[in-house]
């Protein structure tokens, strides 16, 4: 039935004869053309043969199509249910406007409209180029019609090209490729896992102990957190409030928990010096077996990770404000080696407190123009105002981590070459960017 409600005839609207179709694309195949259908029939229709929207009237433009008549013989409709007309209507047929979708500029995507080229199977369901029997045609359609939609074999399409400036205006933005970030929690760990290899003789080492050689009383953990600095006290008191049974066990009887415990709830630093330096006198294994036990715990090793975080994130957060006040540019994205050297430097000196003065003096007089350059600055003049015996030590770690790789240094006459395993990952995320920073 027909809209008008009479029943819809063929007649005059059907196709010609085979022979005469032939003849008739003989005759016009030199000649583009276009066509408009003669009546309302017509363009019911060809709706049935999936050359047009199935309603029409959803489409009130009519856009003409320039396009060699030759272009359209049977074999266009190859997979379709039917053969198209010689001269489709291209007075009405809707060319789709470009929408966004997970294909990208949408044709035969659109589930309000098809193309020309009828109902051909495939993964995308209604295809257009990506159908192999059209290969001879397709560079002819191309050039008549544009590509619309998907390119032909389903590959994306070309990107436009960008627009031109007008006669003596400055030249249009070009789009620089985004630089891959890291999430701050993610950097966060990487750093950690460089800086306890520095620390603790390895990677992510919970239980690292070292005794009062250097004047601390006890450095214990994953950053050798230690009395001398009253950084071990704090972390030994966060552990046994979170589990006093827990953390009272870890201690043999010979170790002496409750001269520590006092200290700890008092928190004196002299008390937990005293205690600590008794003990390995008196019963260095005693002394060692607690501190083991407390780094095989996971809940006290959680503590560590938090506290390693909480602790070192700010002072780096506040040597970058200091370092973006002499170069905001170089450091309007911080990049992952760069975080993960402030890490390292905050750990082992603090701050760049002391060599704030000769860092902005050579940044002046230097001009670094690389983030790189300027952190190798911000390590080498904070390093060289440690004490003279550990001054190598400072520059070659986070020289080595600037540089992904073992670094030489020798200063005072001392000579230290910190390699570490884990500076694979500055190879592999170095000038990633951190995300928040």
């Amino acid at each position: 039935m027909g809209d008008d409600g009479a029943p819809e005839r063929r007649g005059g609207d059907d196709p010609p004869p085979r022979r005469a179709r032939h003849s008739a694309r003989r005759h016009n195949s030199a000649q583009p053309t276009t066509a408009s259908p003669s009546s309302p029939a017509q363009i019911r229709r060809l709706a049935g043969l999936r050359l047009l929207p199935a309603f029409p009237q959803r489409y009130p433009s009519r856009v003409s199509v320039l396009i060699p008549a030759s272009f359209f013989s049977h074999r266009i409709m190859a997979h379709a249910s039917r053969p198209g007309p010689l001269n489709p209507p291209f007075g009405v047929c809707q060319v789709p406007d470009r929408t966004s979708g997970t294909l990208g500029l949408l044709d035969q995507g659109d589930p309000n409209a098809t193309s020309l080229l009828g109902n051909t199977p495939g993964a995308l369901g209604l295809r257009d180029w990506a159908d192999p029997d059209l290969d001879d045609i397709v560079e002819a359609a191309l050039r008549s019609i544009g590509v619309i939609g998907r390119a032909r074999h389903g590959t994306s399409p070309p990107p436009a090209a960008a627009p031109a400036a007008a006669p003596g205006s400055a030249s249009p933005p070009t789009q620089t490729a985004a630089v891959p970030e890291i999430e701050l929690a993610r950097a966060q760990e990487m750093a950690l896992m460089i800086t306890t290899v520095f620390e603790g003789g390895k990677s992510m080492n919970y239980a690292a102990l070292a005794d009062d050689f250097d004047g601390m009383g006890t450095s214990f953990g994953l950053i050798q957190w230690n009395f001398g600095s009253n950084t071990l006290g704090p972390l030994l008191k966060k552990m046994q409030t979170a589990g006093e049974v827990a953390f009272a066990a870890c201690f043999p009887e010979s170790a002496d928990y409750p001269t520590l415990k006092a200290a700890l709830n008092s928190n004196s630093k002299a008390d937990q010096l005293k205690w600590a330096r008794d003990l390995i006198k008196k019963d260095r294994e005693a002394w060692s077996a607690a501190f083991k036990a407390i780094g095989s715990n996971p809940v006290f090793n959680q503590i560590q990770r938090e506290q390693a975080s909480a602790k070192y994130h700010p002072a780096v957060v506040s040597v970058i404000a200091l370092l973006r006040k002499m170069s905001p540019d170089l450091l309007s994205r911080v990049e992952f080696r760069s975080y993960a050297a402030l890490f390292d430097l905050c750990v082992q000196q603090g701050n760049i407190d002391k060599a704030i003065d000769a860092i902005e003096s050579r940044v002046k007089s230097e001009k670094p123009d690389t983030q790189r350059a300027l952190m190798e600055i911000a390590a080498v003049e904070r390093g060289r105002s440690a004490k003279a015996e550990w001054v190598s030590d400072c520059i070659s770690r986070r020289m080595g981590i600037l540089s992904g790789g073992a670094f030489e240094s020798t200063e005072n006459k001392v000579t230290k070459k910190r390699n570490n395993p884990q500076y694979a990952l500055i190879t592999e995320h170095g000038t990633k960017t951190v995300a928040g920073l």
